[in-house]
């Protein structure tokens, strides 16, 4: 418990260092990927990532923060519950990116790269959109 309430607040602490320094390239590792998401994602995919680190950074932070103005810095939090427990797991349209849909009162967009050089996957983006209203 206390070791996810500090990366809670390393995810909140980067947030912020995003907003206020344009330059910032820091980075908060959410864990690597474990063996059961590499056979999925390698059965579905074709995609090794296996032994491949999950990242947060400041300038896919950034991104999110100027594409979608309706995020908040809590919305950030909400990736470490997408990524192990998404509705929809695709393929982006761009290459080499992984797309989560998670519904909650919002559907939440998660969109993250695969640098395999570095073998991580980075955040490309988060976005949030309004549920159409149920049909009756």
């Amino acid at each position: 418990m206390k070791k996810e309430i500090k990366l809670q607040q390393d995810i909140l602490a980067l947030v912020k260092k995003a907003r206020t320094n344009r330059t910032s390239k820091d980075h908060v590792s959410i864990g690597k990927i474990t063996k059961f998401q590499a056979d999925i994602f390698q059965k579905r995919f074709g995609l090794d990532i296996r032994g491949y680190e999950r990242i947060i950074t400041a300038e896919g932070v950034r991104h999110a923060l100027n594409r979608h103005a309706n995020l908040s810095e809590t919305d950030f939090l909400m990736i470490l519950f997408i990524v192990e427990n998404p509705d929809i797991v695709g393929l982006g349209k761009k290459a080499d990116t992984i797309v989560y849909r998670k519904d909650f009162e919002k559907f939440y967009f998660y969109v993250e790269c695969v640098q395999r050089g570095r073998k991580r996957l980075a955040i490309q983006t988060l976005y949030k959109m309004k549920k159409p209203p149920k049909r009756t």
